[in-house]
């Protein structure tokens, strides 16, 4: 602030002054008192010259005028005129969205920019910088001295994300300090003002010797903020610095405001005080670099076929530079190893574009491939540079073993029959043959599997009329660890000798009940003489509407024809009886006979389900075999699907039947999650599956259980849940096609959960809202190749300022000394002619 010694003034007050009816009551006194004065003084000084009778009553006048005067406690007011300079608030948006670097793809517009801001390097140079960098190039090339205009202006830079910094930061090149200021002179000045809201401090500068970095440096909070409330910004600094001279504010931002009241309604607010504001628009409307990939390819090939992946690839803000497109391979979940390697250039536009790479594999594996796109520029999001894909490398024949307790007429030609199959490959194992038996087979054994990854090479396993005691020790945990952990197929058939041995509670092996999807209770199905009995005459199997829909059963692809096979099929004579199917499991057909029936319903002959992402099978009859009376193919093809059916889970690398997804990728906390599983062959099904078991964990937490049911309004075979989400990290959904028993094997998922980032889910600049900003308050929107117009648009400058100086004149000497010198020169002339 500094003094104007050609300006001031001066003017006269009257406090004791009277007023209304007063003042006119005094005028009245006063007149009648010069009025009494004047006629007391004619009469007294009679005898005297005119000209001494006329001194005498003015010397008496004077002192009551004086007297009059002094009542009216007169005061003299000396006017000082001060200039102070206003002030130009900027606020530098700060937010994480100000670090990114824009693609600037109108080269001619980059260059233009560049050269105004005086970049070395050109465009190139300015593709390169954050908008955050080019805001500091801005304000410390030469954009803050002329705000300051020789002093006539303060710079005030307050950085803001979701509220206002509350220390101003000093811009690097300083034109305003005034190091012979005192603020403490100053009542109105900086440090007195009060801050509104939220504890902004704008008075704050540092004292004279501190270094302005350092202090700029504590003001600011440690890197970017979340969110941007450019409304809040501009509240507050109305608010705080209002009482002072204002030129405006420059507002430095990307426009990306999403937190905080409206920014458009807060510079409106600032327009109806006279405050424009100066936006400089950072960033581009097309935004940021980017590159993204997806890799797509077949998920099932077979041994020795060419796997065709291809990677697409797009892009935006990278017009003109060139691409590496790596491809890295897994192998049985082992380390990844690179592939190939192609370089793409990327085109104006950003097109998508594809690479084919084509790859073979001599074994069955599960393959991951990983494709990445590389680029040598800085780009926004760094996550979808990268896409993988998974492919199972399948043989084109199942593997089967075939074990059987006994040469009965059904293991005989179910055994021809896969050796038949081309699609299977059969190794067997008669369980009653001596030691020089040579056990037939494609494969011939000369034991059973004793190891997990022996069984685990077959696809399915057939058991008929098997007799526990005579197989190893750990088989009934291999085929458990086989069906529920490694997705194998288990087809059991019961015969007459060994079936009640199974399924005896005193004797039965628990892991192998476990894998059966029918349960035996003791007294709840019918005596063995009323088994006998039926077993006299030949029963048709009473196939349900779920072994209709079975592709098993499916003879014909005429669905009348195919019911006519069924009806015409041989039946059977002898069958094993159980009470009831499993929870979860479908009974594919049932007894014919009306009188083999439990308090659950006609029994079960033949029932299948899922045990973790394995399949078993029940079947209680072994005449099958007489079918081939009416078509060898209907027995072939029959057994041909059950081996399929069973086996074919774990030719697929083990996986469950059906895919698990969630509706989104990432979430939120607090998002509610929806969780979908969809069968890969919903006609597979069968309808008394009416639930999916599962759980879902988050770190060390307890796990939430989950019941998935079918989506009534979905496509056939959707089942769906839905939970909450609480907090950040990863999350692991667990889901079993029944209740989780034995060592099943969870179909799993995982998906994350992240705080919002709604910096980066707009990155373009907001251009539409930093021009309502501007217009609402009365300013106006500049580029960066226009800031050097910028300073003219405010106005106000230095404002002036008028401190009035009080002096009292009623007890001044300038006062009463001319009323005693008017009383003693009236004595003085009374003494003269002689009238006292």
């Amino acid at each position: 602030m500094t003094d104007d010694p050609r300006a001031g003034g001066w003017s006269m007050q009257w406090p004791g002054a009277p007023t209304g009816d007063r003042a006119l009551l005094m005028l009245v006194i006063v007149v009648a008192g010069i009025w009494v004065l004047v006629r007391l003084y004619r009469a007294d000084t009679g005898s005297l010259s005119p000209r001494v009778r006329i001194g005498l009553t003015a010397l008496r006048l004077v002192a009551a005028a004086g007297v009059i005067a002094m009542l009216l406690e007169p005061v003299l007011v000396l006017n000082r005129t001060r200039w102070k300079p206003s002030n130009v608030i900027v606020l530098l948006d700060r937010s994480a969205s100000m670090e990114l670097a824009d693609a600037w793809p109108d080269a001619a517009a980059a260059t233009s920019v560049a050269e105004r801001l005086g970049l070395p390097g050109g465009a190139e140079a300015l593709r390169q910088q954050s908008r955050s960098s080019l805001a500091a190039h801005v304000l410390e090339n030469g954009l803050a001295e002329r705000l300051a205009d020789d002093q006539r202006r303060l710079v005030r830079v307050h950085g803001f994300t979701e509220r206002l910094d509350e220390q101003p930061q000093e811009p690097s090149a300083n034109p305003n300090a005034d190091p012979g200021a005192d603020p403490s002179a100053d009542p109105n000045g900086v440090n007195g003002v009060q801050p509104a809201v939220n504890d902004v401090h704008p008075d704050s500068e540092p004292a004279e010797g501190d270094d302005p970095a350092a202090a700029s440096s504590h003001a600011r909070p440690d890197g970017p903020g979340l969110r941007t409330a450019i409304g809040s910004a501009i509240e507050q600094a109305v608010a705080a610095y209002r009482g002072q001279p204002m030129a405006g504010l420059v507002l430095i931002s990307d426009g990306q405001s999403n937190a905080g009241p409206s920014p458009v309604a807060a510079a409106r607010h600032a327009g109806a005080e006279r405050i424009p504001i100066a936006v400089i628009a950072m960033g581009t409307t097309q935004g940021p670099r980017n590159a993204l990939i997806t890799l797509e390819t077949s998920p099932i090939v077979f041994i020795r076929d060419p796997i065709e992946l291809r990677a697409v690839v797009g892009s935006t803000g990278l017009d003109g530079t060139e691409a590496s497109i790596v491809l890295e391979r897994r192998v049985d979940g082992g380390v990844w190893e690179a592939v190939d390697q192609r370089m793409l250039p990327l085109g104006e536009g950003g097109p998508l574009q594809e690479i084919v790479f084509d790859y073979r594999h001599d074994t069955s594996a599960t393959i991951d491939f990983r494709a990445r796109v590389e680029t040598d520029r800085q780009e926004i999001n760094l996550d979808d540079n990268v896409d993988s894909a998974q492919v199972q490398v399948i043989r084109r024949q199942i593997r089967v073993l075939l074990v059987a307790g006994t040469a009965f007429p059904e293991i005989q030609f179910l055994r021809n029959a896969l050796m038949r199959d081309a699609g299977a490959s059969m190794s067997s194992w008669l369980q009653s043959a001596d030691e020089a038996y040579e056990h037939m087979g494609d494969l011939m054994l000369r034991r059973l599997p004793v190891t997990q990854k022996e069984l685990d090479d077959y696809d399915c396993v057939i058991l008929y009329d098997p007799d526990p005691a005579r197989w190893p020790a750990n088989f009934t945990d291999l085929l458990n660890r086989f069906v529920g952990r490694a997705g194998g197929g288990l087809v059991y058939i019961a015969g007459e000798r060994s079936g009640e041995t199974v399924f005896d509670h005193d004797r039965a092996d628990g892991a192998l009940l476990d894998l059966m999807p029918v349960v035996r209770e003791a007294g709840l199905f019918r005596t063995d003489v009323d088994i006998r009995l039926s077993a006299r005459n030949a029963w048709r199997l009473a196939v349900t509407s779920d072994g209709r829909a079975d592709p098993i059963f499916r003879f014909d692809t005429d669905a009348q024809r195919n019911d006519r096979i069924l009806a015409s099929l041989p039946g059977m004579f002898w069958h094993f009886p159980v009470t009831r199917a499993k929870p979860g499991a479908t009974i594919l057909a049932r007894h014919g006979d009306p009188r083999m029936r439990s308090t659950y319903g006609p029994h079960v002959l033949m029932a299948t389900q899922l045990y973790g992402p394995g399949r078993t099978f029940f079947m209680g009859f072994d005449s099958t075999y007489r079918w081939r009376y009416l078509d060898e193919q209907y027995f072939d093809g029959f057994w041909a699907r059950v081996v399929d059916r069973a086996g074919r889970n774990k030719l697929l690398g083990g996986r469950y039947p059906f895919r698990l997804a969630t509706d989104q990728v990432r979430y939120e906390p607090g998002a509610r999650v929806t969780l979908t599983a969809q069968f890969i062959h919903p006609d597979e099904i069968g309808g008394s599956l009416d639930a999916l078991f599962g759980q879902v964990e988050h770190g060390s937490d307890e796990p939430v259980p989950l019941t998935l049911t079918p989506d009534q309004d979905g496509p056939p075979g959707l089942f769906t849940t839905s939970f909450t989400v609480s907090r950040p990290g990863p999350w692991f959904v667990k889901v079993w096609s029944g209740a989780p028993t034995g060592d099943a094997r969870a179909a799993t998922h995982q998906f994350e959960v992240r705080l919002p980032d709604v910096e980066r889910e707009r990155p373009q600049q907001d251009r539409a809202t930093l021009q309502d900003v501007a217009d609402a308050s009365g300013g106006r929107l500049f580029d960066l190749s226009e800031i050097k117009d910028l300073e003219r648009m405010f106005t106000v400058d230095r404002v002036a300022l008028i401190q009035p100086h009080h002096v009292e004149l009623w007890d001044s000497a300038w006062l009463w000394c001319p009323v005693l010198l008017a009383i003693f020169a009236e004595w003085v002339l009374r003494k003269r002619y002689r009238l006292v």
